[in-house]
């Protein structure tokens, strides 16, 4: 079921199928590369999106179906304060920081090893890098089973420091590389989202969806959400990019995404407070089979911690401490209407 192979001079792959799923792992990133799932005729197609080649995910390119951290999603102005102590991060989208930084865990070479039905992944992140105190042991597993794909990530540290880990997957359920996701129905389990600036950084508001493009307690179809005019839509350029705050605590229903041409569904539960739908807004790259993925070619269902959480008092505490053990846990269930 799992095999491992050489992906590249530098780093492994690992290769899974289930029966019912098909997919591709390389340490780079703790990456998932390919990801195949059948539609209602029984007809395989990649619903994930990438790089042309696997050497390609050595250069820039969108954080493609990579693990995120130590702080996935935006940082304000680079810095944050713990115990009484300013802590200044890496600003690589300056004057912001932004997953991790220059040298965040989705560009790292991660220690990768096929592990009965899954593949395991571990990186040691030392006190300084990125700007972060406090070096953390992270471990994040990958298991299949089926059509599910279960992550779990778990983390310890020797020093107070801000964690918020998940997995950055950029979905397109039609299979077909270089369409967008405009025809795509998505639901999100969530009253209320956290409202942005322009420049896509925290207000520290908490904002009930009501009323709102954001409200997708019901599913709702891409093109007519991305359109809406209101001003945080344009704000994250048509589309969203944008965190939920999920209903309920512990593993629970988080969204849903059905494409009604392919029959394709995919819904995800996790133990997360947040979830971060992102519709490709500004995407412009070369993807597979040599394809160019136009801007919403792709969505992103980030589940993590609230952004920028040290410095809002208002959310959910995210300070990983020195005997504490961090943990999250997201399924991606894949089947057919």
């Amino acid at each position: 079921m799992i095999e491992t192979f050489d992906a590249h001079p530098d780093f492994k792959g690992f290769s899974v199928d289930t029966g019912s799923l098909r997919a591709e792992l390389i340490e780079l990133g703790g990456t998932v590369t390919r990801l195949e799932v059948p539609d209602r005729e029984g007809t395989f197609s990649d619903v994930l999106l990438g790089c042309p080649a696997v050497a390609d995910y050595l250069e820039p390119q969108p954080h493609f179906n990579c693990l995120v951290g130590r702080y996935a999603n935006r940082m304000t102005n680079a810095r944050f304060s713990l115990d009484g102590d300013i802590h200044r991060l890496d600003a690589n989208i300056p004057p912001h920081h932004l997953h991790g930084g220059r040298d965040g865990f989705g560009l790292r070479r991660w220690t990768g090893e096929a592990d009965g039905d899954g593949v395991v992944f571990r990186l040691t992140s030392i006190s300084g890098e990125g700007g972060y105190p406090g070096t953390l042991a992270v471990k994040a597993e990958y298991r299949f089973a089926g059509t599910r794909v279960a992550l779990e990530i778990t983390a310890t540290t020797d020093a107070p420091t801000p964690v918020s880990l998940t997995s950055h997957h950029y979905y397109n359920m039609s299979g077909v590389h270089g369409s967008t996701i405009a025809d795509h129905e998505v639901s999100i389990h969530a009253a209320a989202y956290l409202p942005v600036s322009e420049d896509l950084t925290q207000l520290g508001i908490v904002q009930p969806v009501f009323g709102t493009p954001f409200d997708l307690r019901s599913p709702v179809t891409l093109s007519n959400a991305m359109t809406a005019d209101d001003r945080q839509i344009q704000l994250a350029g048509n589309g969203f990019d944008h965190t939920f705050v999920v209903a309920g605590s512990g593993l629970r229903p988080v969204a849903q995404v059905r494409h009604p041409a392919s029959g394709r569904i995919l819904t995800v539960t996790s133990d997360q407070p947040g979830v971060q739908l992102y519709t490709g807004n500004t995407l412009s790259a070369l993807g597979k089979h040599g394809r160019r993925y136009p801007v919403h070619g792709g969505l992103c269902l980030e589940t993590q911690q609230f952004p920028d959480a040290p410095n809002h008092p208002n959310y959910p505490d995210a300070i990983l401490r020195a005997g504490e053990r961090f943990r999250a846990r997201t399924e991606f269930e894949f089947s057919v209407m």
